[in-house]
């Protein structure tokens, strides 16, 4: 029995292809109130792929530092995107990337190819700028967005229940 090409070549990738996440960042402190939105997934320069009436430009792509704590820590996730000829510079200096909002969404392969618009949403906000190399690379440090000096958490109460009126904290 003979195996697929296809399946072959799927083999001897260094990622599988199941899934294929897309990113779009809203960015903030634009110019004459204007929205930019800038939409961008990872794959090969020069290409873009459509999805839910959208186009997201191909572009090399590193996420990184996810992790989820049962404990009090929150994780801080790092996005490193390519920087050709350093076409971030400009809105990184002016600070339109702080607090900039990004959605990342994860698609099956499937669902993309068929124009299915089913996909697994994670919102972020970018805390700073951590790393610009001109021309080469532009890192953000994202933050959940409950992760903000504006969040308040609700105190907890304690009430007795009236059966048992003499339990105290």
């Amino acid at each position: 029995m003979t195996v697929p090409s296809s399946h072959v070549d799927e083999g001897l990738k260094l990622t599988a292809d199941g899934e294929v996440i897309l990113y779009e960042i809203n960015l903030m402190n634009v110019p004459d109130g204007a929205s930019a939105v800038l939409r961008f997934r990872d794959g090969p320069m020069g290409s873009s792929t459509q999805w839910d009436g959208k186009t997201w430009d191909h572009l090399a792509v590193q996420f990184s530092g996810y992790s989820r704590s049962s404990e009090e820590e929150k994780s801080r996730p790092t996005l490193r995107l390519m920087n050709p000829v350093g076409i971030f510079n400009e809105a990184a200096f002016e600070g339109r990337f702080d607090g900039a909002l990004l959605q990342r969404y994860t698609v099956l392969r499937d669902h993309l190819e068929r124009g299915v618009v089913i996909s697994n949403n994670e919102m972020y906000f970018i805390g700073r700028v951590k790393d610009l190399i001109s021309g080469q690379s532009i890192s953000f440090e994202l933050r959940s967005l409950s992760d903000g000096p504006d969040q308040l958490i609700p105190a907890r109460m304690f009430l007795p229940s009236e059966g048992f009126p003499f339990v105290t904290l």
